[in-house]
């Protein structure tokens, strides 16, 4: 989940569980305990996608881990505020931040390894699109309010009000989930379309416009819908896999990395001695395009540079796709 949703989360939880204890210096801990996890973009960054790519969501996100350290963090935070909150009640604070950050994560598509050291398996429920404005806005309004309101009680109401309806819209994405799977069931009957597996995501900054992948060993099938309009049928784009390039690649260890990361959802292509991949398990950046390279912009490349082997990243951005244009079709496909 983007950073601003766990800092207005956390804020809330904050004030509702040391509010009364510390004043607002409960929303400014929420807001740090909550993003705690995410620390380990310091060591991963977002330049490596070698790192970020297996270690993001990694150990700080751990289940597990997060419970051994969320103890001597919450000791320091009762001896930092002199006692006035229990250990138990901090302890109790800190886990709700720590494990609502990565259970709301498990919610997205990228992939949490909840359950490190036990195993570095990515859990992902597809619920909920990794920024969705409409989860986010009315939190940040609400917690805005409660920060810059001078009422303890007002302030402390703002906030169940903001974890109530966090809850809520989480609620709803699970059953937005339910019709978007019924709605991909029945197209994929319909059209025949040999799928082994198949899994369904909200697009980026909603949760009304749902897409489906199907895949099988040689081909990968997309196609998008809104919930606003589930009688219209899907409109499939398939492209082949080329696992035999995959396969072939000398950078075994990328290769396999990729792959954990985003099969069966993987795509690979060839440019000279680079081969590309697509985990497009993120959906398509460009709606209006069908041709692989202009629809699916994010992607890897493995190339070789002085007899080693680099993994290199391609995104979105204002040089290989118009932003703007994208939003605007992004708005038409959910209304229209």
């Amino acid at each position: 989940m983007d950073s601003l949703s766990h800092v207005v989360i956390g804020a809330a939880i904050g004030e509702t569980l040391l509010g009364k204890k510390i004043g607002r210096w409960g929303m400014l801990l929420g807001a740090i305990a909550k993003s705690m996890p995410d620390f380990d973009l310091f060591y991963t960054g977002l330049q490596d996608p070698r790192a970020y790519m297996c270690q993001h969501r990694a150990h700080t996100h751990s289940l597990l881990i997060e419970a051994l350290y969320a103890i001597p963090i919450a000791f320091l935070f009762v001896k930092l505020f002199r006692n006035k909150v229990s250990f138990s009640r901090m302890l109790v604070f800190m886990l709700a931040c720590l494990w609502g950050h990565s259970l709301l994560d498990w919610c997205t598509n990228f992939g949490t390894q909840l359950l490190l050291p036990f195993t570095n398996k990515g859990y992902s429920l597809n619920t909920i699109a990794i920024v969705d404005l409409l989860f986010t806005l009315p939190m940040l309004v609400l917690t805005i309010i409660a920060l810059i309101t001078g009422n303890k009680n007002r302030r402390y109401k703002l906030s169940k009000v903001t974890l109530a309806y966090c809850t809520l819209y989480i609620c709803f994405t699970f059953y937005n989930k339910s019709q978007a799977n019924t709605i991909a069931n029945q197209s994929i009957q319909q059209n025949h379309i040999p799928a082994t597996a198949h899994i369904t995501n909200p697009t980026m900054l909603n949760n009304i416009l749902w897409y489906v992948l199907a895949s099988n060993d040689s081909t990968i099938f997309i196609g998008e819908y809104s919930l606003l309009h589930k009688s219209r049928p899907i409109t499939w784009q398939s492209y082949p896999r080329n696992i035999a390039l995959m396969n072939a690649s000398k950078s075994k260890e990328d290769v396999a990395r990729i792959k954990w990361f985003g099969d069966p959802y993987t795509i690979a292509t060839a440019n000279g001695d680079t081969l590309n991949m697509y985990a497009v398990k993120f959906g398509r950046t460009n709606m209006k395009e069908t041709e692989l390279q202009k629809t699916f912009i994010f992607h890897y490349k493995l190339f070789q540079q002085n007899g080693v082997w680099q993994m290199g990243m391609e995104e979105p951005n204002q040089e290989n796709a118009n932003l703007k244009e994208g939003f605007m079709d992004l708005w038409s496909r959910i209304f229209y």
